[in-house]
Formats: structure tokens, sequence, C-alpha cells
């Protein structure tokens, strides 16, 4: 008997011609897609909840995206400072005529000709913090030198737009 109704199971399994055909299954699925797309197109709250989904990604990749234009922006604008200084250096003798900037600048010249002779301010990179306060100094002061105007509009744009990206980021 038991092999009887092995036999009987293994038949019904090999001959399974019977039941629906599998395109009716596609067609139905598509239906219900269909229904399902239209309700999504009916329905306006279940839109708005979709939408406030992804809206909470696109403002973090956005965010990160503005913070990044933000260090680039401080990085060049740290850059025009450092050749503001360099050339306030060059452009020393008519700096001295002017009061403001003499004792600051000839005290950052004092310690650099220090670094220099103990060996340690020959390289350019270890010389960038001095020229950078330099170019703060100068930039402060603002000396109608005609060599340091691009600079000086230059930094300006800069820090606009320093400030616009960070307005920005506050309303995030």
């Amino acid at each position: 008997m038991n092999k009887v109704e092995v036999a009987y199971l293994l038949s019904s399994a090999e001959n399974q011609k019977e039941g629906l055909p599998i395109w009716i299954f596609y067609i139905a699925l598509c239906a219900i897609l269909l229904l399902l797309f239209l309700a999504f197109l009916h329905n306006k709250d279940l839109r708005n909840k979709i939408n406030n989904i992804f809206l909470v990604y696109k403002k973090r990749f956005m965010k990160f995206g503005l913070v990044a234009v933000l260090r680039h922006q401080e990085r060049k604008k740290n850059k025009l400072l450092t050749q503001l200084g360099q050339q306030g250096v060059l452009a020393w003798p008519e700096l001295k005529e002017i009061s403001e900037a003499t004792f600051e600048i000839s005290s950052l010249e004092k310690k650099k000709q220090s670094m220099k002779e103990s060996g340690r301010g020959q390289n350019s990179a270890q010389l960038e913090p001095h020229y950078q306060a330099i170019g703060l100094i100068i930039n402060k002061i603002r000396p109608g030198i005609e060599v340091l105007t691009f600079y000086y509009s230059k930094l300006d744009k800069a820090e606009r737009r320093i400030k616009i990206l960070k307005q920005e980021l506050e309303n995030f």
C-alpha cells in the first residue's frame, strides 16, 4: 500500500498542467500595481508622507554640501590672507608710513627673522601663520596701496560668501 500511495502522489506532481496559466498571474499583478499607482495619485496625504521621508535625506545631503563649500571658502580666505601678508611684506616701505600697522608688522618681522636665524623658518609652510597674521592686520587697516586692492576685493567676496553660507546653514 505504501508503494501505491507514493505512486499516486508522484503521478499528480508530474501532471501539473492543472490550474491557472502563468500569464494570468502577471495580468493580475499588473492590475494590482495599477490600482496602487492610482491610489497613490489620488491620496494627497500619502504623497506628502513619502515626500517627507525623502526630504529628510535631501536636507542632510544639502547640509553636507553647504558645509563642504563653507570649508572651501574658508581655506580660500586663509590663502588670500597669506598672499595679502606676503604682498604686504613686499610693500613694507610704503606700509611703514602707516602708524597703526608699523608696530605689529615690525614685531612679526622680527619673529620671522629669529625663525630664519634658528633654521625653522626656511620652509614656507612654517611661515604661513606669520604671513596670515600680517594679512589680517593689513586687511583690518586697509591701506590704499594699489598692489593690495586686488586682494581686498577677493577677500570681501570670500567673506560675503562665507556669511551667506553660514546663514543658510543656520536656516537648516
